[in-house]
């Protein structure tokens, strides 16, 4: 029967791990704690900082449905601290760690305490320090009201039309529910659409903006704490709302027609009526602008008592207000100016053109500004009340050889009348003469 052999160390070694033992103990504790050294300083443990991590906040139900709303106080985001071997350190970013408030668990206080966690599981909790470790919190009541929807259109239609109306689908009001501070401060809904380039009717959609009551518009931070829902209640998807524009037609060039109420004074009538401007261009529908082909004012223009010519002012809005989808085009100012020329019974004005005039002695090297420029008016009266006169009967002269020298001279036009007729009042032409080599020169340089 053979016996089995047990492994022994060989005694050549046994002898010389038992002779002199404790120095070869002493020897392997210093090369123990040598490599612990070059571990730790190869490896060393520091601390990092890492800033701007954002606080993630959760369970905010909790504080919406007691009608609460919360606003954060101090800053969204935090300072970590972590301590730790060097090369764990190196391998760390912010965004390996998750900031939480959690609104359940709000105080009485109205803080949040913050919890962190590390992706990376080196990193333990006892290894983080996290500054602040709350989140400071303000509760408010939540309140709701109705704001009308201001459309607004920017851009330029085509040739031709014009925006005649704006309408949100929606509905003309919106509800904003939010904090009660906020809700105080706003001023204005405001829905803008282009319409740069339609010539038909479109549906356009438009995200609404809202601003405070100083017209400052309110932040991405402040839009967020709102609910914005359409008239019937309803949650508007992104805060969008639908508009409806409806183009309008240019009608140009409609004349301005001026009504006049009462009688001059005795011996005097009216011989003329007259506005600038003459006529003004309107924008409406197409059925409402096929029956116009004048504006009458409604207001007339009294003339009770009258002896001299005399101006008023006329307000085209009035008039246009009682006309259904019409309305003045853009830019056209609608205040018009009404000349009433009234005269003697028998009395006529007749415009003659400057080219009509005989010019006597006209300055050489002289250029000459008239002033009117294109109608002199010349008011004649009639012996016999039923006699005209016209422009062809009347001639008239001017002598421009005051004119000789540089300057503003005020010249008689002597005036030339059949039988039957005589002048009412001089007439003269305000002349400003220039040399024309000044002029040249002038316009060289």
């Amino acid at each position: 029967m053979k016996h089995k052999k047990t492994w022994q160390l060989p005694e050549k070694i046994l002898k010389w791990l038992k002779k002199n033992w404790p120095l070869k103990l002493l020897s392997f504790g210093i090369a123990f704690l040598i490599w612990i050294v070059v571990v730790n300083v190869d490896n060393p443990t520091k601390s990092k900082l890492f800033r701007d991590v954002k606080i993630s906040i959760i369970n905010e139900d909790s504080v919406t449905e007691i009608d609460k709303t919360f606003d954060i106080v101090s800053e969204d985001t935090v300072v970590i601290k972590v301590t730790e071997k060097r090369r764990v350190l190196e391998s760390l970013s912010a965004s390996d760690f998750t900031v939480i408030a959690d609104m359940e668990n709000l105080t009485e206080m109205n803080t949040v305490p913050l919890t962190v966690t590390c992706s990376n599981s080196a990193v333990t909790l006892d290894e983080i320090t996290v500054v602040p470790s709350s989140l400071k919190v303000e509760l408010e009541q939540i309140v709701e009201s109705e704001f009308v929807v201001t459309v607004e259109t920017t851009g330029t239609p085509q040739n031709g039309y014009e925006v005649g109306t704006t309408e949100v689908v929606e509905g003309k009001t919106v509800i904003i529910a939010g904090p009660e501070s906020l809700i105080a401060k706003i001023g204005q809904v405001t829905a803008s659409v282009s319409v740069n380039g339609i010539s038909v009717d479109q549906r356009l959609a438009s995200t609404l903006t809202i601003s405070d009551k100083n017209g400052d518009t309110l932040s991405e931070t402040q839009m967020s704490r709102l609910q914005i829902k359409d008239s019937s209640g309803v949650l508007l998807s992104d805060n969008e709302v639908t508009i409806d524009v409806e183009l309008w037609m240019v009608l140009s060039e409609v004349p301005i027609e001026i009504e006049t109420s009462g009688t001059p004074a005795s011996g005097y009538e009216v011989t003329g009526v007259g506005t600038v401007p003459t006529t003004v261009n309107l924008v409406g529908t197409e059925e409402a602008l096929s029956t116009i082909t004048r504006i009458v004012v409604n207001e007339p223009v009294s003339v009770a008592g009258a002896m001299e010519t005399f101006t008023q002012e006329v307000d085209l809005s009035d008039t246009l207000s009682d006309m259904e989808n019409v309305r003045l085009a853009s830019g056209v100012d609608p205040s018009v100016t009404v000349t009433i020329q009234i005269e003697k019974s028998g009395d006529q004005t007749v415009q003659i053109a400057l080219s009509e005039l005989t010019v006597l002695n006209h300055p050489e090297n002289m250029t000459l500004t008239f002033s009117p420029a294109d109608m002199i008016s010349v008011t004649v009266h009639a012996d016999d009340e039923e006699s005209t006169i016209l422009a062809e009967d009347i001639t008239a002269t001017i002598d421009l050889s005051a004119c000789a020298e540089e300057g503003d001279y005020e010249i008689p036009v002597e005036i030339e009348l059949p039988d039957g007729f005589t002048l009412v009042s001089d007439v003269t032409l305000t002349v400003n003469a220039t040399e024309t080599e000044q002029i040249e020169a002038a316009t060289e340089e």
